[in-house]
């Protein structure tokens, strides 16, 4: 295949990572185009003062998402597994709710919680078992889109159960305080922290994407390459070269008028005790911040006497992060945390699309004559339909080619 007619992969995020990996097990050498300085896309881990790493935007691994086992040895990639539960602040204490089925021993916590009734308890355990039907793919793809929210209140659940656990637990997975997005993403989501472990890697996100870029073997990486103009068999980067190229496949959102879930991520000095195992805390009754965890307890050295908080934020426009920082510190002393000087703190406006209907990929990635599309804001928002639609895209194009070559 000559230069010009190879394929070009725009977005070094999970979505352009698994579409030049698949490329390459099809024979073709891809050129990947990267704008930022790094592969990774939102997929990013910085660095406190002091060295410790710190995910920009906290994010874990669901470890049963089928494209992070397609793509990942998870037996290899050191990470550290959450404990299948929370910590709820509620009453002046913090109680423990956790999943009796593989935490056993915190069942007698669990049930002196006070944290829901026996019907709220019975009912996630039906949604579990709903959530296992068909394919994990199938549930994506269901055309039913109510709203997270509506579909728990005709589930049952107890307002006080929505509010004290499902609403701070679900809305720091999906960014979203109104659990607005489609109960078709919250019932993948529940199948797959059911089935499978929650983990954060050792070294934070960049460990994943190392990962990834690991596996490339005849993709040609441009950093710093930023693409402002796409079309049919060209496009145009911002420095004004001129490219011609066999096939596009675009990871980047090119849509203003997509919506953003936003959030703001800091990291404090604390004294306060930590958990001792690694859990997430959930605040029911603070207003921005959305869950927390001590960094001591997933990482002994380098996290001791840190707190990793995240917020939500409506509207990440004209926020000032000296305005957040002080939403936050009040939030985290009405439930006795008192925390010391802030290490380090980021406002993340585009850090989940948001979507009010998802389905497991693009059902077609095409958009033009050797044009295709990929990225979470394309099927779902989260890694693995990041990962998911990247490969789609790029099969798409294999096939495409194949047919390309016949009828030549």
């Amino acid at each position: 295949m000559n230069p010009s007619e190879r394929p070009v992969v725009i977005g070094g995020g999970a979505a352009g990572l698994a579409a030049c990996l698949t490329l390459e097990k099809a024979g073709f050498s891809p050129l990947l185009l990267e704008g930022a300085d790094r592969l990774g896309g939102r997929l990013r881990t910085d660095q406190l003062p002091d060295g410790t790493p710190v995910d920009v935007g906290f994010q874990v691994l669901l470890t049963a998402y089928p494209e992070l086992q397609r793509w990942v040895d998870l037996e290899v990639l050191d990470s550290v597994a959450f404990v299948p539960g929370a910590m709820i602040h509620k009453g002046g204490r913090w109680r423990t709710l956790a999943d009796p089925r593989r935490m056993p021993a915190s069942i007698g916590a669990t049930l002196c919680s006070g944290i829901g009734t026996w019907r709220d308890r019975i009912g996630i355990l039906r949604l579990v078992q709903q959530s296992m039907r068909g394919t994990p793919e199938s549930l994506l793809d269901a055309a039913d889109e109510v709203s997270t929210s509506e579909f728990l209140a005709a589930r049952g659940f107890s307002a006080a159960f929505v509010r004290d656990f499902l609403r701070p637990f679900f809305s720091g997975i999906f960014l979203d305080a109104a659990l607005s997005p489609p109960a078709a993403q919250f019932l993948y989501t529940l199948r797959m922290m059911a089935t499978g472990k929650v983990i954060i890697p050792v070294g934070g996100m960049a460990a994943l994407v190392g990962a990834l870029e690991g596996r490339l073997r005849t993709t040609e990486v441009r950093l710093g390459a930023e693409v402002q103009y796409v079309q049919e068999h060209a496009l145009r980067l911002a420095d004004g070269t001129e490219m011609k190229t066999g096939a596009i496949i675009d990871t980047v959102p090119r849509t203003e008028g997509i919506p953003w879930n936003a959030c703001f991520n800091a990291v404090f000095h604390c004294e306060a005790p930590p958990f001792g195992q690694p859990i997430i805390g959930l605040l029911p009754e603070a207003r921005h911040v959305t869950n927390l965890h001590f960094m001591e307890d997933v990482e002994p050295s380098g996290g001791k006497g840190k707190l990793n908080v995240t917020a939500l934020l409506r509207d990440a426009q004209g926020v000032e992060a000296a305005s957040m920082e002080s939403a936050v510190r009040e939030d985290l002393l009405q439930v006795g945390v008192d925390v010391g000087p802030l290490m380090w703190s980021v406002t993340i406006p585009r850090a989940l699309p948001r979507m009010h209907s998802v389905c497991s990929s693009m059902r077609n990635p095409r958009i033009g004559s050797g044009m295709y599309v990929a990225g979470d804001h394309t099927a779902a928002p989260s890694l693995d339909a990041a990962l998911r639609s990247g490969r789609v895209a790029a099969e798409a194009l294999i096939v495409d080619s194949g047919r390309a070559k016949a009828n030549g």
